[in-house]
């Protein structure tokens, strides 16, 4: 990508309106972690009318045994016995001196629904410290820029800190609905991350404009990100608000 080239395209679109005039052009790199995101995918099941007797049983009933289950629901006790281990495994119940329901458990039983964790999984996404939030974009499509701008001023640190974890499920849970199912295979979800880890920082290049708006009578701020292919309205914030002290 010719980044000056590109620039120039941008800059002969914004003078498309007669009112608009380019008072400045910047260009800037900004850090854009690649996270290695690792989580148990789960698979929502409804729940059968036995697996709904013995929580319901463990729940009104101090049972101990699940032989005991067994005779109350007159039921196979290898049977309730595999069930049982499973919903231990599930952690839907939990056992001290008698069997009782978890929060999960009881939270499912109310729902009809129970949740069965998939083997380990991981996926990659782009993060920005910047923006706090996942970039949507392909990365290697910047790898041929033969010299990138210089840094964004304007960040204190390129560290990412804490995540969001509700953040990193809901960019995870899109990337799981967008893939096409197989006749064989179900919906997953995401619940949970975790581990995440940083294994590469890339500098990503914004393009910016300083207008001003003859009409208006004001300045305005634009910024291209050549990761998203988007005006970036978070990065053209924080550089309108120091480039206003040269106004």
């Amino acid at each position: 990508m010719d980044l000056h080239a590109f620039q120039e395209k941008l800059a002969k679109e914004l003078l498309q309106n007669p009112n608009i005039e380019i008072k400045k052009q910047l260009q800037y790199s900004i850090p854009v972690h690649t996270l290695e995101v690792s989580y148990h995918p789960v698979v929502r099941n409804a729940m059968d009318i036995l697996m709904k007797m013995m929580l319901l049983s463990f729940q009104k009933a101090k049972l101990q045994s699940p032989a005991i289950l067994a005779d109350i629901l007159l039921v196979e006790p290898l049977f309730i016995h595999d069930l049982t281990n499973k919903m231990m495994h599930l952690h839907m119940i939990e056992k001290d001196e008698h069997y009782t329901l978890t929060t999960k458990g009881l939270a499912q039983l109310q729902a009809g629904i129970f949740e069965e964790e998939l083997p380990l999984v991981s996926r990659h996404l782009q993060y920005s410290a910047l923006h706090k939030d996942v970039l949507q974009g392909d990365i290697e499509a910047l790898l041929d820029i033969e010299q990138f701008p210089d840094s964004f001023p304007y960040m204190e640190s390129e560290e990412i800190g804490a995540l969001d974890e509700a953040m990193l499920i809901e960019h995870l849970q899109t990337l799981e609905q967008e893939n096409e199912l197989a006749e064989d295979e179900v919906q997953t979800f995401i619940t949970s991350i975790h581990a995440t880890e940083s294994i590469q920082i890339n500098d990503v290049p914004v393009l910016c404009f300083v207008l001003y708006d003859q009409k208006e009578e004001r300045h305005e701020v634009r910024v291209y990100n050549t990761l998203t292919n988007e005006w970036d309205v978070e990065v053209a914030s924080v550089v309108f608000m120091h480039e206003k002290e040269t106004w």
